[in-house]
């Protein structure tokens, strides 16, 4: 049996509200297959846009489920902020490799990936 963990609610943008604040206020980082939009904050919360131009529902829910698998597994790594990544059409033909590495991609060339050499003992 396979078990897949959930980011869970703590992790969560939630509402609406909060994806127009981040959409408004956040920087972008476009990449091929996905963009991120980031905004400085103090905790570290997370929400996944795929549109239905990208596909039927099936599509857009595998994709949201791999972006959110591969933001798991970053996120002992990132420093704290609110993050959204918006699915684009290319994503739909994109092997779960392929996003990953695209997403490590722009969190790396938003330099928001916490490193232990970033901290430095300085």
């Amino acid at each position: 049996m396979v078990h897949i963990y959930r980011l869970g609610r703590r992790y969560s943008l939630g509402r609406n509200k909060q994806y127009t604040y981040v959409y408004r206020r956040g920087k972008s980082y476009p990449g091929y297959r996905m963009v991120l939009v980031y905004l400085k904050a103090r905790e570290l919360k997370v929400g996944f846009s795929v549109s239905s131009k990208v596909g039927n529902a099936v599509t857009r829910n595998r994709l949201r489920r791999r972006m959110k698998e591969d933001f798991r597994m970053l996120r002992p790594i990132l420093k704290p902020g609110k993050y959204i990544f918006v699915a684009r059409t290319a994503a739909a033909s994109a092997d779960a490799g392929t996003m990953a590495r695209e997403m490590r991609a722009l969190l790396k060339k938003a330099s928001l990936i916490d490193t232990p050499e970033a901290k430095g003992d300085a």
